[in-house]
């Protein structure tokens, strides 16, 4: 069964104690199951506990909302971190809601009306 490891790993990286847990964030987003642990999972953990500055910050994140997995790291996370940090945002949970969840557009509209001051 090849879900096996990432169940695994959900249940250990993002500390969860009980099945019911994992049980609610497989339900939140269900294709969890189909990431892969090295190529997506592990290194978009990385990415938000470096951001943040504190993987257990990241860790509650992707628990409440596991959502933020599903997103790309080179195509929209990554470059839409630098923007933040070169328009001096503080990066925390709300600032990666806005970076991994608001469409091209919406993104643009916040980062020039941001541009001006």
């Amino acid at each position: 069964d090849n879900m096996k490891p990432t169940l695994t790993w959900l249940k250990r990286r993002l500390v969860l104690k009980h099945n019911s847990e994992l049980a609610t964030i497989i339900e939140k987003h269900p294709t969890l199951l189909g990431y892969s642990i090295e190529t997506n999972l592990a290194p978009t953990l990385d990415f938000y506990s470096k951001a943040l500055g504190n993987e257990k910050r990241a860790i509650a994140m992707l628990k409440h909302d596991p959502i933020m997995f599903s997103y790309s790291l080179e195509k929209r996370l990554k470059p839409r971190l630098k923007q933040a940090k070169e328009l001096e945002w503080d990066i925390d949970e709300g600032t990666f809601v806005k970076i991994a969840k608001y469409t091209e557009l919406r993104w643009n509209i916040t980062v020039a009306k941001n541009s001006d001051h």
